[in-house]
């Protein structure tokens, strides 16, 4: 369980069954860490059903999101001015827990990027991304119990990161399941 009452004051929280609807060229971008609660009946939804989505992006929060529960479909990649992101959704020098997360049908190179953080994945579903469905760089953490399906290219990308990795599932992943590479060091059971 997670107190509110620890949480810093300046965190970005969204309550169950909270929808961000980021069609129309819609994107968010926080500085503050993110506590996103959802449930298994109410999860949290960060969506789009409009060509002109953009991502979910956390970048250089002082303090680790955590997310449960929290449905990412249907996203593309932050473009703002000349400055565009590769993620759908994006972690930036910004630690964070996600568990029973679902990251699916985004339209875009990573379903998720974490850079230069510390991260705990668990229990998470990775699903009909284009590209790579999930790509860690110069980051390090754990995957645990993790499914990767229907990837266009790898189903996890690790550049310049130490990763354990256990009992996850992969499944018609277009490249490579897993693509280890630039000084990574990953361990894998099961």
């Amino acid at each position: 369980p997670i107190s509110l009452a620890r949480w810093p004051a300046q965190a970005v929280v969204l309550e169950p069954g909270a929808v961000l609807d980021l069609s129309a060229g819609a994107h968010f971008l926080s500085f503050s860490p993110v506590l996103a609660l959802g449930t298994e009946e109410q999860p949290v939804k960060v969506i789009s059903g409009s060509d002109r989505a953009n991502g979910f992006t956390v970048l250089q929060t002082g303090e680790p999101s955590v997310l449960k529960h929290v449905i990412f479909e249907g996203l593309n990649t932050l473009k703002e001015g000349n400055w565009e992101l590769t993620g759908a959704v994006t972690f930036y020098e910004a630690d964070v827990k996600l568990y029973r997360c679902v990251f699916g049908s985004n339209k875009c190179e990573d379903g998720l990027n974490i850079i230069r953080s510390e991260f705990e994945l668990s229990h998470c579903l990775f699903r009909d991304t284009p590209s790579d469905a999930f790509d860690s760089d110069f980051s390090k953490g754990t995957v645990s119990n993790c499914r990767f399906e229907r990837t266009g290219n790898d189903g996890m990308d690790f550049s310049g990161s130490v990763v354990h990795i256990t009992d996850c599932y992969l499944e018609k992943n277009g490249d490579k399941g897993v693509s280890v590479g630039e000084e990574s060091d990953v361990t894998f059971f099961n």
